[in-house]
């Protein structure tokens, strides 16, 4: 696989149109057989988009093979279990070995990792480029009382059961924020955004709870701020699960190239930010980076 995941300019401007193109543009193997045949795999992905395009790469290896494919979406906390219970025979993707851990934990029996798709996921909080860095370049600083003079004592982030949260309760804490008069609020993801969004209009100090891969990273100029207590823990890789039922319902080759699928983290998040500022979808932004990686869906054998 290409090291190079930056889209050019070329490419961002013709990804829509590539998309529209892609059954020709993808088709560089022999399919499988065809998707009448062949059983159909139930894919499931929480509902984020950065999950999405992921989960959009996926959909088109499976597609590819021949496959028909059932798309499931759904919160973490509904998608963990319909893995675990065999609705769900793939999961795209799973933070391991700390991010979704409480998740994984009920369905790490009947489950099975079949490939690290991309290595340092991980949270952390970031603050617009325009807030001076010697005022504010660690968490540690949020205590000082000249910052907290100028940033918002709300602290919004998403869903009480996001690692961002749970995480961020324990950031909470090892800094002595809530001491220093800040409250750490879930929130749904519109109105965690908007908080940021909201604010960087005006040009307002504030400080955000993010990750990566995520859109905002390439659409906005944000500076993340050390963490030097560690309270997130080490960065996570992606892991796409398979239920131990998907073995028998799918073929050695097509296992095998799951198996082998890598998508850098900076590529994930440029298909993120094609999703919500450029205005495709998960898949057109899925084929737009197969498009510039087709060994991906090479055939094998030439």
């Amino acid at each position: 696989m290409t090291t190079d995941t930056r889209f050019s300019k070329t490419t961002r401007r013709v990804a829509l149109a590539g998309a529209l193109l892609a059954t020709s543009a993808l088709t560089l193997g022999p399919v499988a057989a065809e998707a009448d045949d062949m059983p159909t795999i139930r894919l499931g992905q929480v509902g984020l988009s950065f999950y999405a395009v992921t989960g959009g790469v996926v959909h088109e290896i499976l597609e590819h093979a021949g496959y028909n494919v059932e798309l499931t979406v759904g919160s973490h906390a509904e998608i963990f279990p319909q893995l675990g219970a065999g609705e769900v025979d793939i999961l795209a993707a799973t933070w391991l070995p700390g991010g979704h851990a409480a998740l994984y934990a009920p369905v790490e029996d009947v489950t099975f990792p079949i490939a690290p798709i991309y290595e340092d996921a991980r949270f952390f909080w970031v603050v617009p480029a325009y807030v001076p860095e010697d005022a504010i370049a660690s968490i540690a600083d949020l205590a000082k009382p000249e910052v907290r003079a100028q940033l918002p004592k709300t602290i919004v982030s998403l869903p009480e059961a996001t690692g961002l949260t749970t995480g961020g309760r324990r950031v909470m804490e090892a800094y002595g924020l809530e001491e220093a008069g800040y409250e750490l609020v879930a929130a749904a993801p519109g109105d965690w955004l908007s908080a940021f969004t909201e604010a960087v209009e005006t040009e307002e100090w504030v400080v955000f709870p993010l990750w990566q891969p995520q859109w905002v990273n390439a659409a906005y100029d944000v500076r993340p701020l050390a963490e030097p207590e560690g309270a997130y823990g080490a960065p996570d890789t992606a892991w796409l699960l398979g239920h131990d039922g998907l073995r028998e319902r799918l073929d050695e080759s097509t296992l095998r190239r799951l198996a082998e699928l890598r998508i850098p983290v900076a590529a994930v998040t440029e298909m993120d930010r094609m999703v919500n500022v450029d205005g495709l979808s998960p898949r057109e932004a899925a084929r737009a980076w197969l498009a510039d990686n087709p060994e991906i869906l090479a055939d094998p054998n030439g």
